[in-house]
């Protein structure tokens, strides 16, 4: 579904204007990145979707065999994390 599918529908059940839904959307995605990005044991739950976190992910490193067996290395950095809930995964 596209960005647009997604707002026509939202506006279509809610009986907001599409511009509306854009702007909630918009606000909620800064939400969630400004909340996870200032305190890093914060959790943003969706009611019925599921559950944004921050996972550390420690540094990896390997040798790429497609790359002419080049060695690469990925530094430790945080990742924003999304949970599904329980109740959407069976579906």
């Amino acid at each position: 579904m596209s960005k647009t599918d997604l707002l026509k529908k939202i506006a279509k059940s809610t009986e907001l204007s599409q511009k509306n839904v854009d702007d909630v959307l918009v606000a909620f995605a800064d939400l969630v990145k400004e909340t996870l990005t200032s305190d890093k044991d914060e959790k943003v739950t969706l009611p019925g979707l599921g559950t944004f976190s921050v996972k550390h992910v420690s540094e990896r490193s390997g040798v790429a065999a497609l790359a002419g067996g080049k060695a690469w290395t990925k530094p430790e950095h945080d990742e924003i994390r999304f949970k599904i809930s329980s109740s959407v995964k069976e579906i």
